[in-house]
């Protein structure tokens, strides 16, 4: 039996590890750590065989995959994950208890507070409650800041609705899809949508119900019609009733929904009965023509504040007469995704219920990361700075977006590539004309799926040689059909603007190295 290491060769092992990969969310794991006497250790039983079918099912996130592709010279056009330059916490300190001070008595050391650029106000006091359990429902202090945010912006049309936090958009997504949706039920969806959505239904059980795009998002028409005809001996499953949407900005083609359409779309929504999950996480994120200007005095800044306000299309939330919308907002595109919080707009039922869900699961969001916002949102900034912080951020990403559309106009072959400019978000759908590619000459009916799979792997991966990492658009496809159109998603979101034509001048490359 071997001994158990010491506090002592805790200290003189670390000494010998290696450094730390460093960077944003680095791949890791345990094994990286350990000495080699603990891996050399027989190793545990395999217990597969006792997981259930929810759990049998579950695989590694394809964007979270992808990651792994990362290495130092590689430019990602691939995870919408915003630049940290966009993050408002500029400094963040701690003070903690020194152990030296430790006693059977409460420890208080040097007073904790958290400071830093935004820090003159005291914390200290709001520290316990912040390292205890709290409310499923969040925070009081941005329960009210959030609810005030909904009705100036949203203005919801009925009375009894509410707002509370979550830890984050997916996490809100899955807790509805629990709820409201039995193993073999279906979904109604975009045809292409969001792949952690479906990568979330997938172990529950469930199926998509896809619904046709166009320029203007989601089809109203096709949505009624394959409510209408729907045949439940035919598609094994009663009529669905939930709609997930993501109307704005949407990941993955950059389509916004019109006023016009988002109407015809409630209207369906009242006439079948249905509930619509509306996760808006790039709501705050819709482009003008308007050249952004860095001075003005405060009367012209108001204006502008009012401008931007008048300017973002009416959410469904903002129609909804019955309480059939469940929003979701996010801080992961506007504050920053680590703090892992959300919020979800919807009425006083499904909230209790949401909340019921919370109790025994997550419990609450983190409460540091509310005490973060609080000190930011509450006393730092308040409604008027975090309207102006969100049309700063608009300008940024519309530049950034105009920046990556002259690079594809300038490097990619324009016979083979075609987008539709984004209004909205992080993302650039680009269609690729796929048949133009020498392998589909060869394709017969049978072998269409194995064939498309294998000139979009190719391209994929031509694309990394060159240096730059993009996202299949297969991954976003929400029927299990043999596809028409091949895509490869572009964000603008995660590296500089001289990286953004770096990277796109490789994409490039790579395609004509691949079809000519």
């Amino acid at each position: 039996m071997l001994r158990r290491l010491t506090l002592d060769d805790l200290a003189a092992i670390r000494k010998q590890s290696q450094p730390l990969t460093g960077g944003i969310a680095p791949t890791t794991s345990s094994a990286l750590f350990k000495t080699q006497r603990s891996l050399q250790k027989p190793r545990s039983r395999n217990f597969n065989h006792r997981l259930n079918d929810e759990s049998r099912a579950r695989e590694a996130a394809t964007l979270k995959a992808a990651g792994a592709e990362l290495t130092g010279r590689v430019l990602s056009l691939a995870t919408g994950r915003p630049s940290p330059e966009y993050f408002p916490l500029l400094d963040l300190s701690f003070r903690f208890c020194q152990p030296n001070d430790f006693s059977t008595q409460h420890p208080r050391g040097e007073k904790p507070q958290t400071n830093g650029h935004h820090g003159d106000r005291d914390l200290s006091v709001e520290i316990p409650a912040s390292l205890s359990y709290g409310y499923a429902g969040g925070s009081e202090i941005l329960v009210r800041f959030l609810t005030e945010h909904i009705e100036a912006i949203h203005n919801p049309p009925y009375s009894n609705w509410e707002v509370f936090l979550n830890i984050g958009s997916t996490s809100a997504i899955e807790h509805a899809f629990r709820m409201f949706c039995t193993r073999g039920d279906h979904i109604l969806v975009e045809e292409y949508t969001y792949s952690g959505t479906l990568e979330a239904m997938t172990p529950l059980g469930l199926r998509t119900a896809t619904v046709k795009m166009d320029e203007q998002g989601i089809s109203a028409k096709d949505l009624d019609s394959v409510l209408s005809h729907w045949d439940e001996s035919e598609r094994g499953s009663a009529k669905p009733f939930l709609l997930y949407t993501i109307p704005t900005g949407h990941n993955p083609t950059g389509v916004t929904h019109t006023f016009q359409r988002r109407k015809e779309i409630y209207q369906v929504a009242e006439k079948h009965d249905l509930l619509v999950i509306e996760d808006d996480p790039y709501y705050y994120l819709q482009f003008t023509t308007q050249e952004a200007t860095s001075e003005s005095n405060s009367s012209q800044h108001s204006s502008d504040l009012d401008s931007y306000l008048q300017s973002l299309v009416p959410s469904y939330l903002s129609m909804d007469v019955s309480g059939r919308v469940i929003r979701l907002d996010s801080t992961s595109k506007t504050l920053g995704p680590g703090l892992r919080c959300s919020w979800m707009t919807t009425n006083s039922d499904i909230a209790s219920k949401i909340r019921n869900h919370h109790d025994v699961g997550v419990v609450c969001p983190s409460g540091l990361s509310q005490l973060a916002m609080c000190h930011l949102l509450e006393d730092k900034w308040g409604h008027r700075g975090f309207t102006q912080w969100l049309v700063y951020l608009r300008d940024e990403y519309a530049n950034r977006r105009d920046t990556l559309i002259k690079a594809c106009k300038k490097h990619l072959p324009l016979d083979i590539c075609s987008w539709q400019v984004p209004s909205a978000g992080m993302f650039l759908w680009i269609k690729l004309d796929w048949r133009q590619h020498s392998l589909a000459s060869k394709i017969h009916d049978e072998s269409l799926s194995n064939t498309f799979a294998a000139i979009e792997d190719s391209l994929y991966r031509g694309g990394l040689r060159k240096g730059t990492l993009c996202c299949k658009g297969s991954a976003f496809f929400a029927s299990n059909e043999t596809p028409e159109n091949m895509f490869l998603r572009a964000t603008f979101a995660s590296i500089s603007l001289e990286e953004l034509d770096i990277a796109i001048q490789r994409v490039g490359e790579a395609l004509r190295e691949e079809f000519y």
